[in-house]
């Protein structure tokens, strides 16, 4: 497959996409989006990531005026486009901006979206990469408070992810793990969270400044299926080094072990939970 991008409906190699210079996505980070794994066919748990997308756009007062169908086609049009077959894997961004003003912060009502999709190889984590895992710090820079941008909007502002994972790529790690004003535990720069101690998971509940990840959900409720006990609660510094076993979740990576933090190894690292949830 090749990647493609489609900017309002105008579906083009990346080096050929364009958005307006006074778009407020590219001028402020003023927009929505959702990263989806494209897979036999089907983007999964599509609903789930639809409804956050609406979520996030409510936080920033965003109403997008399109429809599910519409953004969908939008998705479907890109993906047919890169050539995709059903037993490739395919990254997909559905980005919605704010659109087109004036310059200037203030938003304007007349101010219609532009909806970009970028369709990608998802290059998903092959088996060497899931044996090696994770190597992780615990990041300088706090994940931004929930009172000045709220991490449960995934909006294109999105500065604050890319500083921390900076840093770590700067100390010679993967990723880093970012704490909370009170210095909680919230989630690595592109996934949530997990630790596990004598047999029970756990991971940052929303108020610790979280992105409520899809793929989060999926895991909370296969615990509960497969009994195993897991549940949300708060996480600091200590309990990672006190930790079994850690692991992050994202849609397209799906679920990574973490084999050290801060240069000491997780305690175990057994990987017995993480390789069930697999």
């Amino acid at each position: 497959m090749e990647t493609r991008i489609s900017v309002d409906g105008r579906i083009t190699p990346p080096g050929e996409a364009v958005v307006p210079a006074l778009d407020r996505g590219f001028l402020y980070g003023d927009s929505v989006y959702e990263v989806i794994w494209w897979h036999r066919g089907v983007l999964i748990q599509r609903a789930e990531h639809l409804g956050r997308l609406r979520r996030s756009a409510t936080h920033v007062y965003m109403q997008i005026t399109l429809t599910d169908e519409e953004l969908l086609a939008a998705v479907d049009a890109t993906v047919e486009a890169t050539g995709a077959t059903e037993d490739e894997d395919a990254y997909v961004r559905l980005v919605v901006t704010r659109g087109t003003g004036t310059l200037g912060l203030a938003v304007e009502p007349e101010e219609r979206h532009c909806v970009v999709v970028v369709v990608a190889p998802a290059n998903r984590p092959d088996a060497e990469r899931w044996e090696r895992g994770l190597t992780m710090i615990v990041g300088h820079r706090r994940r931004n408070p929930r009172m000045a941008l709220d991490p449960q909007a995934k909006t294109g502002n999105y500065l604050n992810n890319v500083l921390a994972l900076h840093e770590a790529r700067l100390a010679g790690v993967d990723d880093a793990i970012m704490l909370n004003e009170a210095g909680e535990v919230t989630e690595a720069t592109t996934a949530n969270v997990y630790a596990i101690r004598a047999g029970r998971l756990l991971t940052p509940g929303l108020e610790a400044g979280i992105l409520e990840g899809t793929t989060r959900g999926r895991i909370l409720s296969l615990c509960e299926a497969h009994g195993l006990e897991a549940g949300e609660g708060v996480l600091r510094r200590g309990d990672l080094g006190a930790a079994d076993e850690l692991f992050v979740s994202s849609s397209v990576k799906g679920i990574l072990p973490v084999v050290a933090v801060d240069g000491q190894p997780v305690a175990r690292c057994s990987r017995r939970i993480s390789l069930q949830m697999q």
